[in-house]
Order: C-alpha cells, then structure tokens, then sequence
C-alpha cells in the first residue's frame, strides 16, 4: 500500500522566522514604507499602489495586495508575528506564552517534592494531544493543585494559556505552566471540532514505524500482565507489569508493552483478547530487532469503540474519471515513478490517481478537464491506482470540462474555513517564496516554502513540505498563477496548502 507522510509531531524545533505572516491593513503598510525609504509622500505610495494593480491588470489583487508588492520592489521587510495559537508540531525550546487548544490524554496522580528552601512543592504530569501530536505537561506547586482538582478526563477539551516550553530529559519538548500560566475547559462545542480523539490519534499495531517519541497505540490485549518488582538505586520501589499486545488485524504482529507503575493494576487489567487503547508510551529497539514499548504512570488503558480493523479490501473497477489536478513527478523508495492526480466522477466524487510506472508519463500529459477511462485498484476507498499504460487511456468523444466553476475567491475561501474541501483559484504572487529546512526528531531534514498570494478580494499564504516545495520556489512576485487543488489549514495561521496532485500553472501575458 501506498503511503504518504506529512509533517507530523517529528518537526523540531520550529524556527521563529517559519512561522506564517501575520496580514496587515493598508495602512500599516503604507506606514512601514514611509518610515524605511525617505522621500516619499503618502500620495507617492498610493500612486505605486495602483500603477501595480493596473500593471498586474484589473481583478487580481485588492490595494493591500498591491502594496506587499510595492513595498517588496522598496527593499521593504515587513514583519513577521508569531500566531497567538499554536499546534503541538510548532513547539520550540524556549518558547514563552504558548497558547494551544488540545485533548486530554492522561493525567498523573500529585507529586510531592522538596524545594531549595526546604519548603514542600507539588507537581503534577499530564499528556496532551491535537491532531500534529502529543506532549509531556508539568504544572507546578499552586497550577499542579489547581489543575489536579479540575479533575480531568482523557479526551477532555482543554485550553492551555501562557505556558512555557523546555527540553524534556529525552531531549523531546515539554510545555510547563507556572503561576502566569493557566488551564482551562473548552466548553464551546464549536472550538473542539477539529480536535481528534484518542482513538483518531491511536496507531494500529499492525501500521507503527517507530517515527515519534510520543504515541498511542490500538491493539488487542493477547496474554494476561506479568507483575515483578525492581528497587532503583534511591530505594524507590517500582512495579513492572508486562504483556504481549497483537494487532487489530491479524495474530502475527505481537509486542511486549512494559508499564513502570507505582502500583498494582492487575484487578482493573482488560481481559486477554479486549481491543484497547494504550498511551503515551515510547518505543526501545531491541538487540533482536524486535520493538518493545514502555510507559509508566501516565500510561492510560481504555477500551477501543470500534471493532478490530479489517484487512483493507482492495478492488479493481473499470471506471471513467474527469482529470482536476495534476502533481509533479516524483519517486517511490523503490525509485518506481510515481504521479498523484486529483479525479472525479460523475456523481462529483473525488479521488487520488496514483499513476506509476509508465502511467506517469501519459498523465503528464493530459490537461485538466479531460476525461480518461481505465481499471483502477481501490485502496481505501478514495485511492485509485494504475501502473500499467495498457490499462488507461483518454475517454473517446468526451467533452473537456469547463473548471471555470471550481475557482473561488480568497475572501470566500478564508470565509469558509473548510479543512476538507479541495480548493481551485487564481491570484498573483505576492512575495517571493521563502524556503526553510526543518530538521525532524529523527534527524531527518525536510524542506518548506511559503509564499503569499492575492487576488481582488483578499491575500493568503501558500506553504509546501518536502519534495513539494518545487511547485512554489520558481514563482516570483508579480506573476499571475493558476493553482488547481490545495487545502485550506486553520492552525498556526490560515493558509493553502500544496498537496500531492496539487498543480500551479503560470499565466502569461
């Protein structure tokens, strides 16, 4: 099976300066460019502004836009902003003030310690997670009270304020709330619907590869726990309990889970053959090359809802599709050829087109509208994949289709706020690209790009990950852009979001 990966929890640290701009009003800028190139007047700036919107030419960009790029051709550097709320992914040592609206994974029981001045201190560990990942929490003395009486459930909604980051002893982040910082409920229903649960973040058994240092894992309880002691060094005693979880989908895929606990659980332990949810846990290769997972008192187990997984049913269909979107071409780990295209079919379904092998150059070559007829694979029922040339061909006779009706404005887009929707448009760069490299947990290096974009009613970021990046890096401001395909992300900031069967033409003249 075909699997692509975005980034995820991995991304650490996350430079300041990646963060997406912040917009600013006409105004403001018209101002940062007064104050930073002498001898000219406000009349002055205005006049540019619209010689640049009549240059572009009339619709595509609204006097804000125009002015990003009067002030780019003044050698004017307009701010950046930190967003005021942010996602676990976006977690940097040494981070201050840190807002982010999360779930509840577990919660540890009150810890008592002793301070410098001999007086008696509290602290108290919790789990978070979002939709990018999970996080180590510690509140201390009178928030580790506060907090602790809050009693709080796993899943619950919770809003966490002016929280501080620091280097855990794993060398992972870890936020921390002092006496400015503050825990509160989410109870507006329509704050927590892009927060998943436990059981969206859980991995199956059957699908971990050890890529984050914090997880939760679904799995079916295969042998009852084994209980033992062990003193460490300080004298603390610590009771281990070990056993065998199997995966969701077949008895094969078997690993031992090793829990460090202060106490016995053996008489609320899930009975042998229960499908559960365990977590946070980390993982420990071993010598073997086998996986084994630990967790300690943090570590929760509860019962998975839904029925154990199915093997993923794969099916071909001869079937015919309009093209939308066309992505570049790129590589398997096998060095396979590999072309992703965004279809839909008559009854207005989407799905990604997966062409591999010779099916890549003939994708390639088809334009968006025009429709082609084939035997497909479906994967998980919105995949479709093709690796043969002999098995797909242009549909004979079909009319192309007229997408003048997929393009939305800026303004509606960002009015939407519709994290599902695939998006089709036309503006103007309005920057040129910025790119980064970001280094992951793993030591992995990924690349990432940022450009901002405008059209007649409003501006909005474009950001790419990884090979991606490619589709935005040659853009440069001024030029008039079709851009088929993207996504719309809420968090750290609004912006578009290149996708694999994402396509940018230029538009010239």
């Amino acid at each position: 099976m075909l699997k692509y990966s975005y980034p995820n929890s991995n991304i650490y640290p996350l430079i300041l300066d990646y963060v997406l701009k912040l917009m600013r009003d006409l105004n403001s800028i018209i101002e940062e460019i007064l104050k930073k190139v002498s001898g000219l007047t406000r009349e002055d700036i205005i006049s540019l502004i619209q010689e640049k919107k009549k240059k572009i030419g009339s619709g595509y960009l609204t006097d804000t836009g125009a002015a990003y790029l009067v002030a780019a051709d003044l050698g004017v550097n307009l701010e950046f902003n930190l967003p005021s709320t942010v996602e676990i992914k976006d977690l940097y040592i040494g981070a201050n003030s840190v807002n982010i609206n999360c779930r509840v994974c577990s919660v540890s029981k009150l810890r008592k310690y002793m301070k410098k001045d001999l007086t008696e201190g509290s602290l108290l560990l919790f789990t978070v997670f979002d939709k990018t990942g999970l996080v180590k929490c510690c509140a201390w003395d009178s928030k580790a009270e506060e907090i602790m009486a809050m009693n709080l459930k796993p899943n619950e909604a919770i809003q966490i304020k002016k929280a501080y980051v620091k280097l855990d002893f794993d060398n992972t982040p870890s936020l921390h709330i002092g006496q400015k910082g503050s825990v509160e409920k989410i109870k507006v229903p329509e704050s927590t619907a892009t927060l998943p649960t436990l059981e969206d973040i859980s991995i199956p058994l059957d699908n971990f590869e050890p890529k984050t240092t914090l997880f939760c894992l679904k799995g079916v309880v295969h042998t009852p726990p084994s209980i033992s002691n062990y003193t460490r060094k300080d004298g603390s005693n610590v009771i281990i309990c070990s056993f065998l979880l199997r995966g969701l989908k077949s008895f094969a895929q078997k690993n031992r889970v090793v829990l460090w606990l202060t106490e016995d659980i053996t008489d609320r332990f899930p009975p042998v053959g229960s499908a559960v949810i365990i977590g946070p846990l980390k993982f420990k290769s071993l010598a073997t090359g086998e996986i084994e997972f630990h967790g300690d008192e943090k570590t929760i187990i509860l019962p998975l809802q839904q029925k154990p997984l199915s093997m993923v049913s794969v099916s071909s269909l001869r079937m015919n599709v309009t093209v939308l979107s066309i992505g570049p071409l790129k590589k398997t780990k096998n060095g396979t050829p590999l072309v992703n295209a965004l279809v839909c079919t008559n009854d207005s379904k989407y799905y990604t087109l997966i062409g591999l092998e010779d099916v890549t150059s003939f994708l390639l070559s088809i334009k968006p509208g025009e429709t082609v007829e084939g035997v497909f694979k479906v994967i998980e029922g919105d995949k479709l994949v093709c690796a043969k040339a002999s098995d797909i061909g242009k549909k004979f006779g079909a009319p192309v289709l007229d997408m003048s009706s997929f393009y939305e404005k800026i303004s509606s887009i960002k009015a939407s706020v519709n994290e599902n929707k695939i998006y089709f448009l036309k503006a103007v760069a309005i920057s040129q690209a910025t790119s980064k490299e970001i280094q992951l947990k793993n030591g992995e290096k990924i690349s990432f790009s940022e450009i901002l974009i405008g059209d007649e009613t409003d501006e909005i970021s474009l950001v790419a990950w990884r090979d991606y990046t490619q589709l935005i890096e040659n853009v440069f401001p001024g030029e008039r852009l079709v851009i088929n395909g993207v996504k719309l992300k809420t968090k750290p900031s609004l912006c578009l979001e290149v996708k694999p069967y994402t396509s940018i033409y230029k538009v010239q003249g």
